[in-house]
């Protein structure tokens, strides 16, 4: 910015102006009969400006967390998302402080087709996501496309610089969108596989004898499971998250981030090899009910130093090198950043326009709940006991209505009947995805001999879809039958039961049928001891005929 006058001014006035220059403030133009014309900084306009676009991209933001908090909230696994945007707000904070000068943008043309192709994408996300907020997915479309959206108009308004400098504390609030359902899974299978195994290890070198059983072990006192907190995974995502912050919060260079990752992870793997090491000892000398009063505290205890020793191997990077720095800011960084009004006018016009639309097309179709169904517990069956469920399961499937039953048939035969129920907007459709008797069963020792596939039951009024499995448990066969009901879908037929699966497929047809989630139960019923099938089943429906109650 120049100031044009009609002959020198003195040197304390030139002195006086730039001063002001530096300091950001507008200054007022002279004509060269030395009238005064008005500021070309539009100092208020900017701020204006300014302002409407921290409430409209708030407003963005705002929406990708409604999407993810429900992971964060009931899924122990991500509960550590919800400190994310209050450490990914902070290190936005500390590069704005020293953000460099604006500068115009080498092209328009991209960045503006980008922000398009993310507004038609958050379109599609929002219809899509109303009838299955489970779907991860779509919180990592989502989430990739309000990224994409932000860091696409942080380049029209400050250059490539501004990109470059504030691109990481965006790219950090992608840690807290959960991992894909089959990598998170395999993950978590190998890592509990691996955990027990090494304390299958450790307790035959202690003289203990011990066997594997897929995540459990046989010890003389009984079975111990290693369950999914056990696994490591929980810790292992939390130290991802705080290694990749900490190399942030100290500057450090790409390589000292990487090996802060690398050991990290190995550090959380090791601590809670020697949680485990801790419960399955404890379980294997005062039993399986000493485990339950070391579960937590030992868990606890373990990820405080697994982060406590994360941020001590940071300090000493910090101190084994120079520490890097951000580059002081230039003179002129407070040159005032051109905005498009016009852009922001119609982002904010765009994203009205979607939630309405969405709102009104789901209102459209809405429908009725299906006809709902109770259990009537066997109280008065033979050796009736109540199942406890383990709190890791409870505060992972976060149903509101359930529990477990075990009682012994006429015949003899063991029975064991699980029953959960979410009331609308505590979807279960992810929890059953990755918690069916097909997935869990042979991480506990059992193998899977026939999956029976699925077919309809008349049980008093009702056509229950049950999926049928045989298994192998220890040399004695085993019958487990499941029923997923979802509370906006009709079970008329085996075909409209498939159809309510959770491939892509079935999620985008949910969408197109306007089928708003609006609640679910399962049962899940397993017996011992028939040897052949077409006999277990015929027990199974004397069984739902006492068991299901219409209403």
């Amino acid at each position: 910015m120049s100031c044009s006058a009609a002959g020198n001014p003195p040197p304390s006035s030139h002195s006086s102006a730039r001063k002001l220059l530096e300091l950001g403030y507008a200054m007022p133009l002279m004509d060269e009969a030395g009238a005064q014309t008005a500021p070309i900084s539009g100092a208020s306009t900017n701020k204006a400006g300014w302002l409407v676009a921290i409430v409209l991209f708030g407003l963005l933001w705002l929406e990708l967390i409604n999407q993810l908090k429900a992971e964060w909230w009931l899924n122990p696994q991500y509960n550590y998302g919800l400190i994310v945007p209050l450490l990914a707000l902070y290190l936005f904070w500390k590069r704005w402080r020293n953000r460099p000068a604006p500068a115009p943008p080498a092209a328009t043309g991209f960045p503006i087709a980008l922000i398009l192709f993310g507004a038609t994408l958050f379109l599609l996300i929002r219809f899509l996501a109303e009838a299955n907020p489970d779907w991860r997915l779509l919180s990592w479309l989502l989430g990739l496309a309000v990224v994409t959206i932000s860091l696409s108009f942080l380049y029209l308004t400050g250059g490539r610089a501004w990109l470059r400098h504030f691109a990481f504390p965006f790219l950090f609030f992608l840690v807290a969108v959960p991992w894909p359902v089959r990598i998170e899974q395999v993950i978590i299978q190998d890592l509990m596989r691996a955990v027990t195994g090494l304390n299958v290890i450790f307790l035959q070198l202690a003289g203990v004898p011990a066997l594997q059983h897929g995540n459990v072990i046989e010890v003389g006192s009984g079975f111990i499971g290693i369950e999914e907190a056990c696994s490591g995974v929980r810790s292992l995502q939390a130290t991802l998250m705080i290694s990749i912050f900490l190399g942030e919060l100290y500057f450090f260079n790409a390589i000292r981030r990487i090996a802060l990752v690398i050991i990290g992870a190995a550090l959380a793997f090791v601590c809670n090899v020697i949680r485990t090491a801790i419960l399955v000892w404890v379980g294997t000398n005062r039993g399986i009910t000493g485990i339950e009063a070391w579960h937590d505290p030992a868990g606890l205890t373990i990820l405080i130093v697994c982060l406590f020793g994360l941020w001590l191997v940071s300090l000493v990077m910090l101190r084994g090198g120079n520490r890097p720095q951000i580059p002081p800011p230039p003179s002129t960084q407070n040159v005032p950043a051109r905005l498009s009004s016009s852009l922001l006018i119609g982002l904010g016009m765009w994203l009205l326009l979607v939630e309405v639309s969405v709102q009104i097309w789901y209102r459209a179709h809405q429908i009725a709940a299906s006809s709902r169904w109770a259990v009537h517990w066997p109280e008065s069956e033979n050796n009736y006991k109540p199942v406890p469920i383990a709190p890791e399961a409870e505060s992972l499937l976060h149903f509101n209505e359930g529990g477990g039953a075990a009682w012994e048939g006429d015949d003899g035969h063991r029975w064991i009947m699980y029953f959960f129920k979410w009331l609308p907007g505590r979807t279960a459709a992810r929890f059953v995805k990755v918690h069916r008797p097909d997935i869990c069963l042979p991480a506990s020792g059992r193998t899977m001999e026939r999956n029976n596939g699925l077919r309809m039951i008349a049980v008093n009024g009702l056509n229950m879809p049950i999926r049928s499995y045989r298994f192998d448990d220890r040399g004695s066969p085993l019958h487990v039958f499941y029923c997923y009901w979802d509370a906006r879908s009709s079970y008329e037929s085996v075909a409209a039961a498939e159809a309510e699966d959770w491939s892509a497929r079935g999620r985008i047809r949910a969408a197109l049928q306007g089928r708003r989630e609006i609640g679910a139960q399962i049962l899940e019923i397993i017996v011992w001891g028939y040897q052949d099938d077409d006999e277990a089943n015929a027990a199974l429906a004397r069984e739902l005929g006492r068991l299901v109650r219409a209403g």
